[in-house]
């Protein structure tokens, strides 16, 4: 990492729009390793932060809305602190108690308990009036305003100041605690972009990613062996892993720029041991599933591996269901359970390019609804993705599609709504396909390509 000396000294005006006004803001121009990093796995055009700051979003007039085409969550008064260490104006004090109240759906997170990793995050917001920790203050702040009053002048401000104090903060070596909050701050301007990409914002196919990547960066940098990651901050470590499991997936299928696609999927490294077995094993799958094109999808040593994997996927078993279990721990299981049967279902038709109708297939998807009735309500896309281009019939659709629009009444992911689209236009697909099964893969891609930004599955 660069140190403070080395910034350049220019400075530049950021312009930003939002209902109606025009806010000049100036800030530091930053040129990092951050955003060297980011343009290594991005074209060029795509991340021009150092030249461009942030992109003006359109302006709102009173026949428009920053939410226009988005399910309006009604948000009841959040829980506030009783005590804050640091010094908050009115305003970031109330945008702090709604991202504490919204967070658990407004942060795709796999964990059990959201509410503890929750805690966490606020911990490292809140712990002192250090860079560090304002980096994930700021963050959570640009977050919460953007889900609590659209897309206004105060998120592009607290995400200027979140992004400026992470790359003005970066030394050779950060401390454990510090990497963590860096790493933290990160990940929640990853979800800040993502909705951002959702309201087509120019840039905002690399931003997201460069978020994800420079979490995961630090972490490698760091070592997972490192203390602090196998103690209280092993949650952020899986959090990060999560999101870049399920960025794999994207890459896959996302043919938009071939050669950024390459350099990001070279940036998605191995898991780490704190991750859960399901997410590892994901991983593992998206590596070792190859193309028909491949010169060794034929062989003999292939299909071993397949089989192997299928068989490691199908005897994960995340906990024993007994009466006395909590709901939570009850709803834990059974999205563990769905992970597996999309993973064991994407197997089996990616690996072998398989199209046409499996009793055994059949059976899975059955065993998904079930599951996905019992929970009421499952947010993460990537099994709905996966469940839902197995449907063939209206009910079926109709059947997926109620699932998508109850996860979307108790969670603000804007990913939720772009399953949707990508559903409908797979089933369109489909559709138009008379007397012969499409192309399992091609299907995926043809779908997911036509996004120009990159989809997110979280």
């Amino acid at each position: 990492m660069l140190t403070n000396e080395c910034w350049a000294c220019k400075v530049w005006i950021a312009t930003v729009v939002a209902n109606d006004c025009q806010y000049e803001a100036q800030l530091d121009s930053f040129y990092s390793e951050w955003i060297r990093g980011c343009q290594k796995c991005l074209p060029s055009e795509l991340c021009k932060y150092d030249n461009m700051g942030y992109p003006a979003p359109p302006l709102l007039t009173d026949e428009s809305s920053s939410d226009e085409g988005f399910a309006i969550q009604v948000i009841a008064p959040p829980t506030t602190l009783s005590w804050l260490p640091i010094k908050l104006a009115h305003g970031e004090r109330e945008l702090l108690d709604h991202f504490i109240y919204t967070a658990p759906s407004t942060l795709a997170i796999f964990e059990p308990n959201k509410s503890d990793f929750l805690g966490l995050l606020v911990r490292l917001a809140l712990s002192d009036n250090s860079p560090a920790s304002m980096a994930v203050l700021h963050s959570a702040l640009a977050l919460s305003s953007f889900h609590r009053n659209g897309l206004k002048a105060d998120v592009y401000r607290l995400k200027a100041r979140a992004l400026r104090i992470l790359i003005t903060s970066c030394i050779p070596s950060i401390e454990d605690p510090l990497i963590v909050q860096h790493i933290a701050a990160s990940m929640i301007l990853c979800h800040l972009e993502v909705s951002l990409k959702m309201l087509g914002m120019p840039n905002s196919v690399s931003v997201w990613f460069c978020h994800l990547s420079e979490a995961k960066h630090l972490i490698d940098n760091a070592s997972v062996s490192s203390q602090c990651f196998r103690r209280e901050f092993s949650g952020i470590l899986g959090w990060v892993d999560y999101h870049m499991v399920m960025a794999r997936f994207s890459i896959r299928h996302w043919y938009m720029h071939k050669e950024s696609a390459k350099r990001m999927k070279d940036s998605v490294n191995d898991v780490s041991h704190c991750s859960h077995e399901i997410l590892r094993y994901l991983h593992i799958m998206l590596e070792t599933i190859r193309k028909p094109t491949d010169v060794s999808y034929h062989d003999e040593e292939y299909e071993r591996s397949l089989r192997c994997l299928e068989n490691t996927i199908t005897n994960i078993v995340p906990l024993a269901t007994s009466d006395t279990m909590s709901d939570p721990s009850r709803a834990w299981v059974a999205t563990i359970e769905l992970f597996k049967l999309a993973a064991l279902i994407y197997l089996q038709r990616a690996s072998r390019n398989f199209s046409g109708k499996s009793p055994q297939i059949d059976g899975m998807v059955d065993r998904a609804h079930i599951l996905l009735d019992d929970l009421g309500s499952f947010n993460p896309t990537f099994p709905l993705l996966i469940i839902g281009c197995e449907a063939r019939t209206d009910e079926q659709r109709m059947r997926i599609l109620k699932q998508v629009e109850r996860a979307m009444k108790t969670s603000s992911l804007r990913s939720l709504r772009e399953l949707q689209s990508i559903l409908q236009h797979i089933w369109v697909q489909d559709d138009l396909a008379v007397d012969y099964e499409l192309d399992y893969l091609n299907r995926l891609d043809a779908v997911i390509t036509s996004y120009q930004i990159m989809p997110s599955f979280v």
